[in-house]
């Protein structure tokens, strides 16, 4: 595994990669520069023979995708077209691994498959998914269609973290207003994320993968357990259900 460039090292899988990699005294290389900069991009792979390629860098915040569309479509999808295209033009044939989202995924009442109908539900899943495009069209690729995930060291305004600062801030004798507290969601933690990324890795598996735990538990009854307090939960808003259908993953696993 000796060699790993690294995009995104600052995001929160990008460091807990890198925590990972670290502890196994395995190389590694970040990418410093702006990815919509093909030129940074070329010289960064052409500097170094890299083993395999983790591509993290993106726009992921929906809220911030929304107010800046062109960017987010700049970073996620052109970027990802230079990373591709800066290894194709240095003949060199790093294994790449893409970070995608269940975000590309048409919403359904049961477990997703890899082969699933999509249907991007956000502007960020389809800048997902454009951006996959190019990433199969490199053959020695592995593209992870991660679902909903959290971490100590997220910040707002993902669910986690926004949710751990209501517990700590709130009267929680009163009622707890939650959006969407009946839907489901398939909840990993973010070192279980990229434990799964590092065997994908030690495999070089190839295809599109979802990376979840398979199970599904109600935003409700996921944010209960956040606190030994018993709320009073006031249900706002739609309710949907995204739970991911791992048999794929296991089976290349060997799970």
């Amino acid at each position: 595994m000796n060699n790993i460039g690294i995009t995104g090292s600052t995001g929160v899988l990008g460091r807990i990669l890198i925590e990972k990699l670290e502890k196994g005294r395995i190389e590694y290389q970040c990418f410093k520069g702006d990815i919509r900069h093909k030129d940074n991009l070329k010289d960064w792979i052409k500097d170094n023979n890299f083993k395999s390629v983790i591509h993290f860098a993106a726009i992921v915040p929906t809220t911030e995708v929304k107010q800046n569309p062109d960017k987010a479509r700049d970073v996620n999808v052109r970027g990802t077209k230079n990373l591709i295209e800066a290894i194709e033009d240095s003949k060199q044939n790093p294994w790449i691994f893409y970070a995608s989202t269940c975000h590309v995924y048409k919403s359904k009442n049961k477990p997703i498959s890899e082969n699933d109908e999509i249907e991007p539900i956000s502007i960020y899943g389809k800048t997902k998914y454009d951006a996959e495009k190019f990433v199969t069209r490199y053959g020695n690729s592995c593209i992870g269609r991660i679902f909903s995930f959290y971490h100590d060291s997220q910040k707002k305004p993902f669910l986690y973290p926004n949710i751990m600062d209501r517990l700590k801030n709130e009267n929680l004798t009163k009622s707890f207003e939650l959006y969407g507290a009946n839907s489901v969601r398939d909840f990993l933690n973010a070192e279980e994320i990229v434990d799964i990324i590092i065997e994908l890795m030690e495999k070089k598996a190839k295809g599109i993968y979802n990376i979840a735990s398979g199970n599904g538990i109600k935003i409700k009854d996921f944010v209960q357990k956040l606190t030994d307090k018993k709320l009073t939960i006031k249900e706002k808003g739609d309710n949907d259900y995204i739970v991911a259908d791992i048999t794929k993953l296991n089976k290349v696993l060997n799970r």
